[in-house]
């Protein structure tokens, strides 16, 4: 009898969504050897190994591990919840090189951790806006910015910050796409639609779309939190000036992270969070605890009056509407979800995020994508995550029920597998659920 070889395995009879936007295929093949794919195709024209392990997946749909794209890692105290909840990749945005380097290292001592790519700390212009950022003070300071990042640090791409001007962000946009990196953006100075004519890959927040038809008497008027929400319900879709820069990020491919999750769950706190998660993730007292945290002051409702919640509500049903006429107009869409701010739990969050781009007006399909092939493009990882495509790394879902019908079928993961190998998630469940919050932090500012 021959012995199994334990880089091999085959994964037999399920439906295969492989994220590149092709239909379907029922009772497919996928064959794994050394944590990456060779083969996936209909039974019967895929050519299954000897020795290999064999897993009789019929009844079940294959889908890639799901990918978040915005996410800040030096705040997120359990980071082995990502692949617990079927989040295999995520995009750091700003965290410090330390803590990439740290968690790095213990995934290779064989600690559960979703694949972590980096867009090193955020670079504004002028002085920092925000205590992790850096800041270059005109564009000829950016060519060695960036070979540093690249060169020193190993960034996956580059992340521009709210006083980013055009001067700066045209510099930044051309010196990272010659060393083959992409730029997102949380900006403010910096319209939308001229990053967008500058070559922008990838926006980010749905709220920042919304500046240049707000009123700067309208923002002078807010502070905090109430910020992010101020005039944006009486914002007009379909004025000339909305209608143009959606046409404009259409024309210029710029996918956008609306991050919808951010918007929503710091401000409607633990009583909403609770029938968001209940049943399916549920949230442990450790992060219950540290989103009480003074830290988060930045995000939480403090002070807000029964009408500023109701501005919020308002503002979030016209992010969902601005989130709808992307889509319907070819704008890239992709899934993200700035965890772990308050509320917004790793890993689970992001499937709550996509269920939202689904009430927002993505097709079930389209949200799917989102958060696979739609987001490893985004990266600039085409074939080697979110895809199951000959070559790429073989991390993928096993789910009970159709996802393309309900997306809510993610939340009923039958396994996860990273590198080919099936993730035992119940020591990864009791440890999340174990979790101690952190000492109490200094209110960010």
């Amino acid at each position: 009898m021959q012995t199994q070889d334990p880089s091999l395995l085959a994964v037999v009879g399920a439906t295969l969504f492989d994220g590149t936007g092709a239909a379907p295929l029922a009772d497919a093949v996928l064959v794994v050897r050394a944590g990456r794919v060779i083969a996936a195709g209909p039974r019967g024209r895929v050519a299954v190994p000897e020795r290999v392990r064999t897993v009789d997946a019929r009844g079940k749909w294959l889908v890639p591990g799901l990918i978040d794209l915005h996410v800040h890692l030096d705040e997120v105290l359990t980071p082995g919840a990502f692949p617990l909840f079927g989040v295999t990749a995520v995009r750091d945005v700003g965290s410090r090189l330390v803590t990439l380097q740290k968690l790095r290292a213990r995934a290779a001592k064989g600690e559960p951790m979703p694949r972590l790519f980096w867009m090193g700390r955020n670079l504004d212009e002028g002085k920092p806006s925000w205590s992790g950022a850096v800041a270059v003070k005109g564009a000829g300071e950016v060519p060695a910015r960036i070979a540093e990042m690249q060169d020193g640090q190993g960034v996956d791409g580059v992340k521009l910050y709210v006083s980013a001007r055009a001067a700066v962000a045209r510099a930044v946009i051309e010196e990272a796409h010659r060393r083959g990196l992409p730029v997102t953006g949380h900006l403010h100075d910096l319209t939308p639609g001229v990053a967008a004519q500058l070559g922008i890959d990838n926006l980010e927040h749905v709220f920042t779309l919304f500046s240049a038809q707000l009123s700067r008497e309208a923002a002078r008027r807010t502070t905090g939190t109430r910020r992010a929400f101020a005039g944006v319900a009486t914002a007009d879709l379909d004025s000339p000036a909305a209608r143009r820069l959606i046409e404009t990020l259409a024309r210029h491919r710029v996918a956008i992270t609306p991050t919808l999750s951010v918007s929503e769950m710091p401000y409607r706190g633990e009583r909403h969070a609770d029938a968001v998660y209940g049943g399916w993730a549920d949230i442990p007292r450790g992060w219950r605890v540290h989103w009480k945290d003074a830290y988060w002051s930045f995000l939480q409702p403090l002070g807000w009056t029964p009408g500023d919640y109701q501005t919020a509500q308002r503002a979030n049903a016209q992010f969902r509407r601005m989130v709808g006429r992307l889509e319907a107009a070819g704008v890239p869409v992709v899934a993200g979800t700035d965890a772990p701010a308050p509320w917004v739990l790793p890993g689970a969050g992001l499937i709550h995020e996509l269920e939202m781009l689904v009430q927002a007006g993505l097709s079930c399909r389209s949200a799917l994508l989102a958060a696979t092939g739609r987001a490893a493009a985004v990266l600039r990882r085409t074939g080697e995550v979110g895809t199951l495509v000959l070559g790429a790394r073989a991390d993928f879902l096993l789910v009970d029920t159709d996802p393309l019908k309900d997306i809510r079928a993610l939340k009923r993961l039958y396994a996860v597998y990273q590198s080919g190998q099936e993730r035992d998630r119940l020591p990864v469940r009791r440890a999340f659920d174990r979790i101690q919050p952190p000492p109490p932090q200094k209110p960010a500012s």
